[in-house]
Parts: C-alpha cells; structure tokens; sequence
C-alpha cells in the first residue's frame, strides 16, 4: 500500500468514527419525535450535545486534521483524483468551518435545540409563542455567532445558507425568488378567478388509520422504498432520518378524515428515503456517500409527490386500486380526483400548499430568516411580521400563532437556512423530470400501469450515483445538460395547471 492509500485508508477510519457518533444521535433525534415519553426531553438533550460534542471534537482533533491536511497537500499537488479528490476537497471545506466553532458552542447549541422541541410542541399546542420565545431568542442570538465566527462575505445568512445549500448565496435566492414569486403572484390571482374550480370535497377522504397505515406502506413499497433497510412510522411532523443507507427512517402523519394528506406525505418522505438508500456504502461517513445538497434533497421528494403523484397518469392507476381492494371513491373518475388533489387555494399552512402557492410560502419563511440573522427583525416581533408577510404575499388572515409562526419545527432545531430548499428543489425536481420524459420513452405511460420502476432506475443511475460529489447546481446541468434556472417549473405551472383551470 503506498503512502496516500495508506493515509486515505486512516482518513477513512477517522470518518468512520464521526459517523457512529452521527448515527448515534440520529437515532436518538429519531426517537425523540416518535416515540420518547415526554418526560425524558431533558436528559435526552444532554445526551444529544454529548455525542454532538464528541463528534465535533473528532472532526477538529490534532490527529483528524493532521491527517486531512497531508491529503489537502496531495490534493493540490495533482495526486488525489476522482472520488478521492472530491471527498478530501469537501472535507477539508466542513473542516475550516467546524474549527472555527469551539467545542463548548456546539455542545450548548445542540443541547438547546434538543431541548426546544418539546417546548415549541407545546408552544404550538397550546397557540402561545410567548412560552416558546425565550427559546427562539437564544437560538436566533446563537446562529448569529455562529455566522459570524464562520466568517461570510456578504449577508450573515450566507453563512447559515451554506450548510443547506453549499455554495448558493442570499444574492443568489433572491435572484430566483424575486421572477418567481412575481410570476406565481399573477397567475395565482388568474386561477383564483378562474370559474372552473374543481370540487374540493373529493380530496376529503375519511378513512381509519389502521387501514391508511396498510395503504401508505404498500404505496411506498411500489415506488421502490426497502423495507429490509428502512422503517415507516408516525410522527407529528413527517420526515426522514438516515443513519445508513442500511437504515433508513421514514415518518408520516395520519388523520382520519384526511387518508390523502397522509398519502402525500409519505410519498414526499419516501422520496427523501430512496435517495438515501441509494447512496454509497463504500463512502458512508464522508460527503461523496451524502445528498448533493438539501435543495437537492427537496427536489426528490417534491418529483415523486407531485410530478408523479398528482400526475393524471398515476390516478388513472391508484383510483382504481382504491375502489376495488378498499372501497374507497367509489363513483368518482380518475379526471375528477387529479383536478381535485390539485387545486390552488392560498392557505395558511405550508406543509398543507399545493403546487403552486408552496413556494410562496417559502418565500416568506426566507425573508423572516434572512431578516432575523441581518438584524432586521428581531424574534419578539415575528407574529406581528409573518401576519403582514403572508397577508401580502398570499391574501390570508392568520387566526392564530399555531397555524402562523409556531407551524414549522425548523426554528426550535436551530436549522436557519434550510426552507430556500425546499423551492430550489422544485425548481430542480422539474427540470430534471423533463430530462427523465425525454429519455425514457412512455414514462407517464407507465405510470397508468402501476410502472415506476424506469423514472427509479433513471434517478439511481444518472443522479443518485454521483453522491455528494458534486454540489447540486453542477447535478443538475451534469444531469440535464443545462444549469439550473426555473423555467421548467414555471413552464409546468403553466401547462398544468392552465389546463385544469382552463386559463
């Protein structure tokens, strides 16, 4: 073995190692939201900044960065190439940032973000931001020091933004937001008063969970989701845990009177979970073996929920599985559940958007962050400015803190950056479906039989493979053959939903 494999083989281990302490404290986060009792919150979050503190000492330790940085020499030197020289490249980027952050700020930022959770859930239970504000403020005055100790050249948020979507800036959001939220503000008026509205009262399915429980896990078995090396459980805010891609986690959400929302979701998570258990193994613990980004994340997820799930195609095939083996809608048509399942209607409730007025959502949640971490606003005064914000941006009242401020879990886990995601993998969920139509030969056609095998193996093979590798912008154009940008969504909006509006 010569010298680099040698010292590439140590880096490895020295991975491997933070990993298990990831893993670790995935499980326990994992936990944490579905089953602990709620007694246990406070010792549980000691536990999690324990184990966030051993990782981060591992990931700054004398011999860890002894190590990484001979490989940074070969890597400049032209002796590193390929996987190796992705992997040490992007290592040594976490490893600038992890070292400027002590070891005693991790360990009190993950201990209060652990033990927010609770609080914010009973905030939010109870509609009363007050209890949970001494948290948030805390939080926020954190996120600000740590943007600062990282270091950032333009916005502070720039900072927290990089965690989420490396190498994308505040500038470059805005860039994107601002066409964007022009164009969905004109043609969500243009749809609004639209005389051809589709009948909301056919996305009202009342069903008993036991049986949603049964008809969620079939569904996420037939769009490729791996039972041995995953689980499918409840939660009250659906997500995904990866702690290899041997075991990966998946949650929804069930009520009885809403068996689709419940749907949804888990095609939204199971999305999130064929990704990560396509992932490398060989490369488990670096991040050639993760997601390319969390933008990129969202843009799996939102492609199997929407371009695939409230696709005409995929009713023409899941009515009928509905009404033969549950009895369920029985005497509506496959054209009425698609035009129903996609209606446009400005909401309250991110999670509960459509298409087409989600990233508005979005849009918000971003102009309140940017504003927190800049100093424009300040945590006491979010009610009053998410109230103004969506007022303006989608017309609504909002009637209390539950379904305003207190509605996303993001906040009380310290996760400042994360929502532009979620509308950056919009945009990039559609342009890589429009590359997936042109090359796969009757795709939506196969989805009419149940066939959504070609659109899984098109993904592993041309996406999915490359890992972390790459960031997601250069994905997308290795992907597609064209940088990202957002008319293929707004295109789709367009035609979509044009159609179904008749506008």
């Amino acid at each position: 073995m010569g010298e680099v494999d040698t010292l590439y083989a140590r880096f490895m281990e020295l991975r491997a190692e933070i990993a298990y302490l990831n893993s670790a404290n995935c499980v326990l986060e994992w936990d944490m939201e579905t089953f602990m009792p709620e007694a246990a919150a406070d010792v549980r979050a000691k536990v999690m900044a324990h184990l966030s503190g051993a990782a981060h000492d591992r990931a700054v330790s004398p011999e860890y960065g002894d190590v990484l940085s001979a490989l940074k020499e070969r890597l400049d030197a032209g002796r590193l190439q390929g996987i190796r020289a992705a992997t040490v490249r992007k290592c040594w980027k976490e490893y600038e940032r992890e070292r400027k952050l002590p070891g005693e700020f991790v360990r009190e930022l993950a201990d209060l973000c652990a033990s927010s959770h609770h609080v914010w859930v009973r905030a939010k239970d109870n509609s009363d931001f007050g209890a949970f504000l001494p948290n948030l403020q805390r939080i926020v005055e954190l996120k600000r020091q740590e943007a600062g100790l990282v270091g950032f050249v333009g916005s502070p948020y720039d900072a927290l933004l990089d965690v989420y979507d490396p190498g994308t800036t505040t500038a470059d959001v805005e860039r994107v937001f601002r066409p964007l939220r022009l164009f969905l503000s004109d043609f969500i008026r243009r749809v609004v008063d639209s005389p051809h509205q589709p009948d909301a009262a056919l996305a009202r399915v009342s069903v008993p969970v036991a049986t949603q429980e049964l008809l969620c896990r079939r569904m996420a078995e037939s769009l490729g989701f791996d039972f041995k090396s995953g689980r499918l459980d409840t939660s009250v805010h659906p997500f995904t845990t990866r702690l290899h891609p041997g075991d990966v986690r998946i949650t929804t959400a069930y009520k009885e009177e809403d068996f689709l929302d419940a749907l949804y979701s888990t095609i939204h998570e199971v999305g999130h979970g064929i990704y990560e258990q396509a992932l490398s193994r060989e490369h488990y613990g670096t991040p050639v073996g993760e997601a390319a980004s969390y933008g990129f994340h969202e843009s799996q997820s939102r492609m199997w929920e929407n371009l695939v799930g409230r696709s005409r195609q995929f009713w023409e095939f899941y009515l009928p599985c509905l009404q033969h083996h549950a009895g369920l809608l029985l005497g509506v048509g496959p054209g009425d559940i698609y035009r129903a399942v996609n209606i446009v209607r400005p909401s309250l409730i991110r999670i509960e958007a459509d298409e087409v007025t989600y990233n508005l959502h979005i849009c918000l949640r971003f102009d309140i962050e940017r504003g927190l971490i800049e100093g424009e606003y300040e945590p006491q005064d979010l009610p009053e400015v998410w109230k103004g914000l969506i007022r303006e941006y989608l017309g609504v009242e909002v009637p209390d803190d539950a379904r305003g401020v207190l509605q996303d879990v993001h906040w009380s886990a310290g996760y400042f950056g994360y929502f532009p995601s979620y509308a950056l993998g919009n945009l990039y969920a559609a342009q890589l479906y429009a590359k997936a139509q042109s090359d796969i030969e009757g795709l939506e056609d196969g989805f009419r039989e149940g066939k959504f095998r070609p659109l899984f193996d098109w993904l592993r093979d041309r996406v999915w493979c490359h890992g972390g590798a790459l960031e997601a912008p250069e994905l997308v154009t290795r992907s597609t053959g064209s940088p990202p940008d957002a008319s293929h969504f707004t295109s789709y909006v367009e035609r979509k939903f044009g159609e179904i509006y008749r506008i």
